[in-house]
């Protein structure tokens, strides 16, 4: 038997099944083999057959997609693994191979997202090298640790965006066509073909950006150490936390459907990103319709938030915000920011009603607010998971626009863009549209109040 070859038996322990469902795979032509012996091919084929199984894709299921679209296997096969197929060696041999403490191996191991590949290849030897060689250069196993996560997730959502965006936007759209089997694969080819290989060199570019940027924060934090005594707790430190999000975002979706609501929410993306960019801020995490933002600057934070809510006041048909932010001590883990200032300003958005922007004394105190803006005392308010009351405050600048609310999807209407009016108990209600006017209409009770 040839090095490349597997016997029936290897093959089933390999992927960890009977050798009679290795044959039952092969019988349906599943698998490319003898029956006897298989290759290596054959192994990355059953693995891509168990996953499917595993998302609850039947066998039969997997030959009719590979009788219609042709060999499905082989085509992820060689996105998967390339043309030549390899076996790597066991994880538990990977430590004496690169030097690693077992222990520490299996932190990063985990970290990076691999509980579910069994074996380790060479380029993973080589990684976890560097990683041996980043260790003995100094850098604590806990900071190396919280690296391998972030890298690991944030590559991981941007190789899940590549797929998904090109499966949605050109695979798809292809399908809708009328196109199908070996035409759609062509065609589909023909696209991914000459992006593949320019998907790490653009990931390489952002990441080039991304890091000259951080170093002007890093070159800041250098300048202020005269000032700043190291934290008690490793990555303490004093920063503003803004979280910003649309008032009335689920009713607007029922209304109006998801992918009405998800335009609204692309450019609610950009503004939030356009603003924050202007203001020294840093988009930490979107979460649906929720921005959360970190702020060096206090005065940035109160700067971003009537920069952000001036923005969407501007456009003729969207939600009103909601923006709470604080200032105070908190930690940073893992490309995060933990701690009581996160959650204070988490709760003081959630007390802020819809075209309002709730803060803290501790922010004020510490922020250099513009001459024209105008802070107005709410007081104190107590807030879901925090002892006491917080006194709050509410920001503005210049004269709120007049703007009327739409009782069904909530949007802010401009009095010369209303799609309708209804006479509804002495009251002229306004709406978006004749939709929303007629659904209004329909069940006036559901709607009788605000979100």
């Amino acid at each position: 038997m040839q090095p490349h070859e597997l016997s029936l038996e290897e093959l089933a322990v390999s992927v960890g099944v009977d050798a009679s469902t290795v044959l039952g795979w092969h019988r349906l032509g599943l698998l490319v083999g003898d029956g006897e012996r298989f290759s290596l091919q054959d192994l990355e084929r059953s693995r891509l057959i168990l996953y499917a199984e595993r998302r609850g894709i039947s066998v039969d299921e997997i030959v009719e997609a590979c009788r219609t679209q042709g060999d499905l296997l082989s085509q992820f096969v060689k996105l998967v693994v390339g043309d030549n197929p390899r076996r790597g060696r066991r994880i538990e041999d990977a430590a004496g191979a690169t030097g690693l403490d077992p222990a520490t191996l299996h932190s990063i191991w985990v970290a990076s997202g691999f509980g579910d590949q069994e074996e380790v290849y060479d380029e993973d030897l080589d990684a976890l090298r560097t990683v041996g060689a980043v260790l003995a250069a100094g850098l604590p196993e806990d900071a190396l640790v919280q690296l391998v996560r972030v890298l690991a997730d944030a590559l991981g959502r941007v190789a899940e965006a590549e797929n998904r965006l090109f499966h949605y936007y050109v695979h798809e759209r292809l399908r809708s066509q009328g196109l199908s089997g070996e035409d759609l694969g062509l065609a589909t080819s023909a696209v991914s073909d000459p992006i593949i290989g320019l998907i790490e060199p653009t990931v390489l570019y952002f990441h080039r950006k991304a890091f000259q940027r951080e170093l002007r924060d890093d070159f800041v934090l250098h300048l202020t150490e005269a000032t700043t005594p190291p934290g008690e707790a490793i990555g303490e430190m004093t920063a503003t936390i803004l979280f910003v999000d649309l008032s009335g975002f689920t009713p607007m979706t029922e209304s109006m459907g998801d992918v009405a609501a998800a335009r609204v929410v692309a450019r609610f993306s950009d503004l939030v990103r356009e603003a924050a960019g202007r203001h020294d801020g840093k988009v930490v995490k979107q979460i649906g319709d929720e921005f959360m933002l970190v702020f060096t600057d206090p005065a940035d934070a109160v700067r971003f938030g009537l920069a952000v809510d001036h923005a969407v006041s501007a456009e003729s048909h969207f939600p009103g915000l909601r923006i709470g932010a604080h200032h105070g001590s908190l930690l940073y883990r893992e490309g995060d920011y933990i701690g009581t200032t996160v959650n204070i300003a988490a709760r003081v958005t959630a007390a802020a009603k819809r075209h309002e922007f709730l803060v803290t004394d501790a922010l004020l105190l510490q922020a250099r607010l513009p001459p024209d803006v105008e802070v107005v005392a709410v007081g104190g308010r107590a807030l879901k998971g925090i002892s006491g009351e917080v006194a709050l405050h509410q920001i503005r600048h210049g004269s709120p626009r007049d703007r009327m609310v739409d009782p069904v999807c909530h949007m802010l209407l401009d009095p010369a863009t209303v799609g309708a009016t209804v006479s509804w108990r002495g009251t002229d209600l306004k709406f978006c549209s004749t939709t929303c006017a007629e659904r209004f209409q329909a069940q006036p009770e559901q709607y009788g109040g605000e979100a």
